[in-house]
């Protein structure tokens, strides 16, 4: 790989290159001068080096990279803006653009006209992509701006759909997958493809002739390895509609999540928020390959916890190991500690 010089070096190799007598001290008019050539040089050192790895998939990032995954077909999935609905409280019309906000500051606005009579529901998308846009039930309860007629503004389910736009390292994963695995004629790695060019999707199972000849499951979960929203399996089983060849059966569905409670006895403070947190993290990092969950690896994400001092009868829902099918998705849901007895 090229390596950029260092500008002492580049400075000490032009001194070499010159045959005047002339002193070569700092403060001299021949060093300064090929000090500040030097200087330069040790800039376009560096642009260099940099171009190097912004040429290799496998060391760019940002546009460089985007440039060369758009070269085999791969192209960086762009930031989506969740979607829901609010209920305003009030009499009136409402235009398209009509602005809702949470507590925090996260900004809504309505997707079309409405007439309101004392009450009713209006659609509703974030106003900036990315997962910002989505909150809880029951957060977005103001109205920044007076509408006549309009007293009140709550959201009963949470919004989704959000997604940030898609980092260098899944789209570098993609492209490798693009230009070693191969996706041709409609193939199992080719409904991989398809899908996962999907904004929103986080990871792809797909089973060929799951139901007989001619049929294929895709199984697909969100950007945060959780089971996919409706709106995100019907984008990815439209798209797919529009490629996949003639006669085929396609299937898209997202894991069917399976709730674990884990019980362990300790000695220490557990923090149960963080220990949730870590195991899911855990299980999300293995995506679509994990198929089982055992109690040694859970005791081992537990002891990180410098607050814990030691462990025993660590179950997930009463067992040692929970294993799931290739349509289920494990999921963390609540820790139950008891008092580790003294040995």
């Amino acid at each position: 790989m090229y390596e950029a010089r260092e500008q002492e070096d580049i400075l000490k190799e032009l001194q070499g290159y010159s045959s005047t007598d002339a002193s070569k001290i700092e403060g001299t008019f021949e060093y300064d001068m090929l000090a500040s050539n030097s200087i330069e040089f040790a800039k376009t050192e560096v642009e260099l080096e940099q171009f190097y790895k912004a040429a290799f998939a496998d060391t760019s990032w940002g546009d460089y990279l985007t440039m060369i995954a758009a070269e085999f077909g791969v192209v960086r999935r762009a930031a989506t803006k969740a979607e829901g609905t609010v209920t305003v409280t009030g009499t009136g019309t409402l235009p398209v653009g009509t602005l809702f906000t949470t507590s925090a500051g996260t900004k809504f606005v309505t997707t079309a006209e409405a007439v309101i009579e004392k009450s009713g529901d209006v659609a509703i998308e974030a106003s900036d992509a990315g997962e910002s846009g989505n909150v809880k039930a029951g957060t977005i309860t103001t109205i920044p701006m007076s509408i006549p007629g309009f007293t009140a503004v709550t959201n009963a389910a949470a919004t989704a759909g959000g997604y940030d736009e898609e980092d260098d390292d899944t789209l570098l994963k993609r492209y490798l997958e693009k230009v070693r695995l191969p996706a041709t004629s409609g193939n199992k790695y080719q409904y991989y493809e398809w899908a996962k060019s999907v904004s929103g999707v986080g990871d792809v199972r797909v089973i060929p002739l799951w139901n007989g000849p001619g049929t294929v499951k895709v199984i697909i979960v969100d950007a945060d390895m959780q089971a996919a929203p409706a709106s995100l399996i019907k984008d990815v089983a439209d798209y797919i509609e529009t490629v996949r060849p003639i006669g085929a059966d396609v299937t898209v569905i997202s894991p069917t999540p399976i709730p674990v409670t884990i019980t362990v006895a300790v000695s220490g403070t557990l923090d149960k928020a963080q220990y949730i947190k870590d195991v899911n993290a855990y299980i999300a990092k293995r995506g679509m390959d994990l198929r089982s969950l055992s109690y040694a690896r859970c005791i081992d994400i537990l002891l990180n916890q410098s607050s814990v001092a030691d462990c025993d009868n660590l179950l997930l829902n009463g067992q040692e190991v929970i294993h799931c099918n290739e349509d289920e998705l494990i999921h963390i849901e609540g820790v139950t500690i008891s008092e580790l007895a003294d040995a």
